[in-house]
């Protein structure tokens, strides 16, 4: 979440019963505003747990998304060994006679269809579940900002944007809506890609496996900077939007 309402401990909750006794003081707009990630890197850490903690509390629906993910990378692991497996195949089936080879390669061209046929099966699994639990997080999250919000003082809705409030309520939380499906499936998918993935190369040939994952770290470091970039321009949007 790229904005929070950020407000110590029972701030909130004493706001309307004693915004007119001058007992609390109620935040600038700036500091209720600011990025969570750009107050402090523990603020954002806890922002990442907590929006994992409401994910989890759909745990058929998480289980079946993680689940779904590791029999995808699984099937698109197999893949390639099934196509090396039919090049070993026609090698040592030269001399055999054609139908002999023509047999092995049919047995594995169907192997290698079945293979592609699970893993957009599971793929589409992995998929339908994902939005699943982004939708019941997202919509819990609506519910308690809606909740926050109707509960804080005149002062608090005085002294900030309600451009500002719109913007939370619909661009950062259909943000939030995404972390589950392109944050936490996405690790683990890339983790077993990258991970067995890159064990098969090494096992296979040391040379050639670390030829072919020479690139990773240059893929990783310029993804972040391109997602620091995207992030500049997404605050920079919100907050056009918001000043509309």
């Amino acid at each position: 979440m790229n904005r929070q309402i950020r407000l110590p401990p029972g701030r909130a909750d004493r706001c309307v019963s004693a915004h007119f006794m001058g007992d609390t003081e109620m935040p600038s707009p700036a500091e209720v505003m600011q990025p969570a990630d750009t107050a402090s890197w523990s603020g954002g850490m806890r922002n990442i747990a907590r929006v994992t903690r409401l994910a989890l509390r759909h745990p058929g629906a998480v289980a079946t998304a993680a689940l779904a993910t590791a029999l995808a990378a699984a099937m698109q692991l197999a893949i390639p060994v099934l196509l090396g497996r039919a090049v070993d195949q026609t090698q040592g089936l030269t001399g055999a006679g054609n139908d002999g080879a023509v047999r092995a390669l049919a047995i594995t061209a169907g192997l290698v269809l079945g293979a592609s046929v699970l893993r957009g099966f599971f793929t589409t699994l992995q998929n339908y579940f994902s939005e699943y639990v982004g939708h019941q997080t997202a919509y819990a999250l609506r519910l308690a900002y809606y909740d926050r919000i109707q509960n804080l003082s005149f002062e608090f809705h005085n002294r900030v944007h309600s451009g500002d409030l719109i913007t939370l309520g619909m661009l950062d939380l259909e943000a939030v809506r995404m972390f589950f499906s392109t944050g936490l499936i996405r690790l683990i998918l890339l983790t077993l890609l990258i991970g067995l993935g890159g064990y098969m190369l090494l096992s296979t040939s040391l040379t050639l496996g670390l030829l072919a994952l020479s690139f990773v770290p240059f893929v990783a470091w310029r993804s972040s900077v391109t997602q620091l970039r995207l992030r500049g321009t997404w605050l920079e949007l919100q907050d056009r939007l918001s000043d509309l």
